[in-house]
């Protein structure tokens, strides 16, 4: 997987979130449900992120520095 898909997740966790608390103003009903799937999404989206910089071959040097 490469670091555009899970910062694909994590735009895309923002969007549903963000509709999720418009709607959970106006009181929708689905609204708790597009609270969690954006929030699940942006957590998966941070440790995929996390990961692949992790695992990058370089990293090492970059964080000893």
């Amino acid at each position: 997987m490469k670091l555009k898909h899970a910062l694909i997740f994590i735009v895309f966790g923002y969007c549903l979130d963000f509709t999720g608390s418009l709607f959970k103003i106006t009181h929708a009903p689905n609204a708790d449900a597009l609270l969690i799937a954006g929030t699940v999404l942006k957590i998966s989206g941070f440790l995929l992120f996390l990961y692949k910089i992790l695992t990058h071959p370089k990293a090492r040097d970059f964080l000893n520095w």
